[in-house]
């Protein structure tokens, strides 16, 4: 029997299916701060009648770590809702790739935010997908990637901290 740090990867492929008859609730929550190298995760949802589905993601990745979530949601009931959060950080050469399809079939609300804070050399892209089949849907998304704004540094650090402690309050106030 060989001891040692072994060179096998931290792979982590979850799949999650809800189907949600009428006035059903469902909350997911998935929270991935490193530690894994290489992460695909898949969720699917069919929203019924008066269902609320929420789903909340917040991912760091670091090193050269792969981070890859898709969404299939389907709002098939009238009055349904889904409210899909995105918060995501990359340091190092990490990539994520995050994509979301939300398609409405009925009456009903759907809204997307995907928020992402690059640092060094991270790559991130991010798909969502509006579908209106039904002239009554309300659909909506705001998606937005970018740097730590200087002026946030600059503040936290004239308070006493320094530059490293101002970018880690910085991120756990981003992904909380």
């Amino acid at each position: 029997m060989a001891i040692g740090e072994g060179t096998g990867r931290r792979i982590l492929n979850p799949t999650t299916k809800v189907t949600m008859e009428e006035n059903a609730q469902a909350e997911m929550e998935l929270t991935q701060m490193g530690g894994v190298d290489e992460a695909k995760r898949f969720n699917q949802a069919d929203i019924g009648a008066g269902s609320v589905l929420l789903i909340t993601e917040r991912v760091m990745t670091d090193g050269r770590q792969v981070a890859e979530s898709k969404n299939e949601v389907q709002l098939t009931g009238t009055g349904s809702k889904s409210n899909i959060v995105s918060r995501s950080v990359l340091k190092g050469d990490s990539q994520q790739d995050f994509y979301v399809n939300l398609t409405a079939q009925a009456k009903c609300y759907g809204h997307i935010e995907c928020d992402a804070i690059i640092m060094d050399n991270g790559r991130n892209q991010t798909i969502p997908a509006l579908r209106a089949l039904h002239p009554d849907a309300e659909l909506t998304h705001e998606a937005s990637i970018g740097k730590i704004a200087n002026d946030q540094l600059t503040k936290l650090m004239s308070l006493g901290l320094t530059y490293d402690e101002a970018v880690n309050w910085i991120i756990k106030g981003f992904l909380k």
